[in-house]
């Protein structure tokens, strides 16, 4: 039987969660953000619901989570679960052995790894732009299917351009490093930029204020290693379609 015909039919029988990862809507992350009552209490007290504006609009969810992942929008918090949303100016933070997989309207999947802060600062609608800044720890962007052109992150030492792709970004080796697995990404600050145009390729920024370095092959340990730090296991259902056609369910969870 045909490979691709046979992922579908799998997909067909799937849970609509499992493949998406999020319900197509919902109104449960508008009330559950909340205030801390003192800075010694681990009390919460729930925040009623509120219209959604252009600047804390629904822009994806939750899909998986490990272990403590927080969300915050101003002065309010709440623990991030699956099936939850997430929304534009939402700071994401993990703790320690944490890991968090974020979904967009568009597809693109973002994974975030343990002692992390990113923050989602805008994310277009049309599948290009946006602005996403990662100020501590390591993450994984994958674009969905129709990329995602003009889409930049922001890090502590250069700003990454992408072209509709799949790479990694985070602290290694004493500096920065960026991965490519798929697709184009610009690495730039104010002393250089550099292009990674091919898989595995990567660059190592050493300070905001030095070029990054000329790209090179990362080893397979050197990547395996920065790759595990964003990763959660896939469920049995998504390992199962990888196994079928992985260029089909290259981005399942």
């Amino acid at each position: 039987m045909n490979k691709r015909f046979m992922a579908f039919m799998l997909a067909l029988l799937a849970s609509p969660v499992t493949l998406v990862g999020f319900p197509a809507s919902t109104d449960a992350g508008n009330s559950v953000f909340s205030q801390t009552a003192s800075r010694n209490s681990e009390i919460s007290i729930l925040a009623p619901a509120r219209p959604v504006s252009p600047v804390n609009r629904e822009i994806g969810g939750v899909a998986r989570t490990q272990a403590s992942v927080e969300g915050a929008l101003g002065d309010r918090r709440r623990d991030l679960q699956r099936d939850l949303p997430v929304f534009q100016n939402e700071e994401v933070t993990t703790g320690v052995n944490a890991r968090a997989v974020l979904r967009f309207t568009d597809g693109s999947i973002l994974s975030i790894g343990a002692d992390a802060e990113v923050v989602l600062d805008e994310y277009v609608y049309g599948n290009k732009g946006g602005v996403i800044s990662l100020l501590k720890g390591a993450m994984r962007f994958t674009s969905g299917k129709m990329g995602r052109p003009g889409l930049k992150i922001q890090t502590p030492v250069a700003a990454i351009g992408i072209r509709g792709t799949d790479f990694w970004a985070g602290e290694v080796d004493g500096g920065f490093g960026v991965l490519l697995m798929h697709g184009i990404v610009d690495v730039s600050n104010e002393a250089g930029t550099v292009t990674l145009t091919k898989r595995s390729q990567g660059t190592v920024i050493a300070a905001a204020d030095e070029a990054p370095g000329e790209p090179t092959i990362w080893e397979d340990g050197r990547q395996e290693k920065a790759l595990a730090g964003v990763t959660v296991r896939n469920g049995p259902l998504c390992a199962m379609l990888q196994r079928v056609a992985r260029d089909l369910f290259r981005s399942c969870i």
